[in-house]
């Protein structure tokens, strides 16, 4: 089974995305932590399930779309490296893959900047 890991920059969003929907809906912050879950399940079982048409511009970037969110990552050897998250409408920013990537993201960690930045 492959290893699935979280950048710190798409740890610091799956952080700050469940703080804001715990702050203003409860369910959909659950709804987001079961699509983390279900995005890692996927990706530790079928590693190529991403594809290129929603994704990064970097060569050997690929894209999972679990409900309205998109992970982008990369895959190195048996892991699968996630390099951003985002809502689908929130407007793409390519990521630094040389960050330090972070094998213990906890759902339940507190964290309270709650910046987001939306398409109109």
């Amino acid at each position: 089974m492959t290893r699935v890991r979280v950048s710190k920059e798409a740890a610091n969003f799956i952080r700050s995305e469940a703080a804001y929907l715990r702050r203003r809906n409860p369910h959909a912050a659950q709804s987001f932590s079961d699509t983390i879950r279900r995005a890692k399940d996927v990706l530790r079982t079928f590693a190529d399930a991403g594809n290129v048409t929603h994704g990064l511009q970097i060569d050997g970037g690929l894209t999972l779309v679990v409900d309205a969110y998109l992970f982008d990552y990369m895959r190195d050897d048996d892991d699968v490296n996630i390099i951003a998250v985002r809502h689908g409408r929130m407007l793409q920013l390519t990521p630094n893959v040389e960050e330090e990537l972070d094998d213990g993201l906890d759902m339940e960690e507190p964290y309270d900047d709650s910046s987001s930045t939306f398409r109109s």
